[in-house]
């Protein structure tokens, strides 16, 4: 039944019993895998923000940034779109894909610690700007994915 399942397109199979968190970081999986491409804004040659994902290194206006894994995905999410107001829920759902008990404060901590990176390179600029009880946006242009 599974093979015959996966043969005709099915994409996972889960045998009884399952768990709960399981069938959940399954789903996540292959929601990661089905995400559409952003091409809106991502694509502009001009933009001062450049985020190499198979690097996994970003630079502003050519200047490298020295970034945790946490702080990658974190300005990669935010960049990808710009004015979009992301929720601390979401964001923490962004970088944490595995069960790690983590408080929405967490994403507080990654924020200071990111805004100050790009503050190093360029002080005149507003990068990640806090909306008042729902979470954080992206103030910049978007970013270049390469």
């Amino acid at each position: 039944d599974r093979l015959l399942g996966l043969e005709i397109g099915a994409d996972d199979y889960i045998c009884k019993p399952y768990s709960p968190r399981e069938v959940v970081a399954r789903v996540k999986t292959i929601l990661r895998r089905c995400k559409p491409q952003r091409e809106l804004q991502q694509q502009d040659a001009e933009s001062p923000l450049m985020i190499d994902e198979s690097r996994f290194q970003a630079s502003w206006c050519g200047k490298a940034l020295d970034l945790t894994p946490a702080e990658f995905r974190l300005l990669k999410t935010l960049s990808l779109e710009p004015g979009k107001v992301f929720s601390r829920e979401q964001l923490l759902n962004h970088l944490y894909d595995d069960y790690r008990v983590v408080t929405d404060r967490t994403i507080d901590s990654h924020i200071k610690n990111l805004r100050r990176k790009l503050e190093s390179l360029d002080a005149e600029q507003s990068f990640i700007r806090a909306v008042y009880g729902v979470g954080y946006r992206w103030e910049a242009d978007a970013c270049r994915l390469v």
